[in-house]
Order: C-alpha cells, then structure tokens, then sequence
C-alpha cells in the first residue's frame, strides 16, 4: 500500500505541476492583455492630441491666410493714400497730375493662400510620398519669394521687405 500510495502521490504531483503551468501561461496572457490595454490607452491619448494640434494648426493657417488677404487691402490702401499725397505735393508744385490710381501689379489673392498640409503619420517612411511633399513645399515657398521680389521691386524703400 505503501508503494501505491506514492505512486500515486507523484501521479498528483505531476498533474498538479501541469494545472501550475497552464495557470502562469493564463496569468502571462492576462498580464500582456493588461499590457495591451496600456497601449491602447496611450496610443487613443496620442491620437486625441494629434488631432487637437491638426484643428491647431489648420486654425493658423486660417489666421494666416486672413492676415494676408487684409496685408493686401491695407497695402492697397497705402498705395492709393500715397498716390493722393503726391498728387497732393505735385499740384501744389504746379505740375501735370494724374486723376486716376494705377496699380503697377495687381497679385491675385490665390497667390498669397498658404497651402501647407503636414505629411501623413504612415507615408513618413514612404520615399515618393516624402519627395512629394518636399516638391511642393519647395514649389510654394518659390512663390512666396516671388511675391516678395514683385514687391521689393514695387516699392524699394519698405524696409519691411528687406528681411522677408
């Protein structure tokens, strides 16, 4: 009986050793459940800001663009103002005097729109997609440099321009 009985007791054993191993590769699973929740809760906060700092940042480009198109209507504005005062100086001189403004170089407010849009997260590794992105900010930035030549050109004494 003796013999039996610890026979039986290393048979016992052995289940209670194969029950202890599925029990830690449960609670392995478990912890690395635990685990990927973490992540998703990090990577749903990650999102949740990118988002915010896009609304951000399309709100600027917005501001931005409505600067622009009112640095245009002042500067339209100036330039009529500083006709009016040369006119003003010119008859007072007794000299020939324009009537009418003339606009040396209208810009098309198309011009001034700022188009930039920030590379999506998941085309960062991608090559084309990046040389895309660099052409066309490169394409953009040639017009604003444009824009700023045509104006240093129109009127040389803003010092403003200079730095641009």
């Amino acid at each position: 009986k003796v013999n039996l009985k610890s026979a039986e007791v290393s048979d016992l054993n052995v289940r209670l050793q194969e029950k202890v191993l599925v029990i830690t590769a449960f609670k392995e699973q478990l912890d690395k459940l635990k685990g990927n929740a973490t992540y998703k809760q990090l990577f749903d906060s990650i999102k949740s800001s990118r988002i915010q700092s896009k609304e951000q940042c399309d709100d600027l480009i917005n501001k931005v663009n409505l600067k622009s198109v009112e640095v245009v209507d002042l500067n339209a504005s100036l330039q009529e103002k500083v006709l009016v005062i040369t006119t003003l100086k010119e008859q007072l001189k007794g000299k020939a005097v324009l009537t009418k403004a003339i606009s040396l170089n209208p810009i098309d407010l198309a011009l001034l729109q700022v188009d930039v849009v920030p590379l999506v997260p998941k085309l960062r590794k991608n090559r084309t997609a990046h040389i895309d992105y660099i052409r066309h900010t490169q394409e953009e930035a040639a017009t604003l440099r444009e824009l700023v030549e045509s104006e240093r050109l129109l009127s040389p004494l803003n010092t403003s321009l200079a730095y641009a």
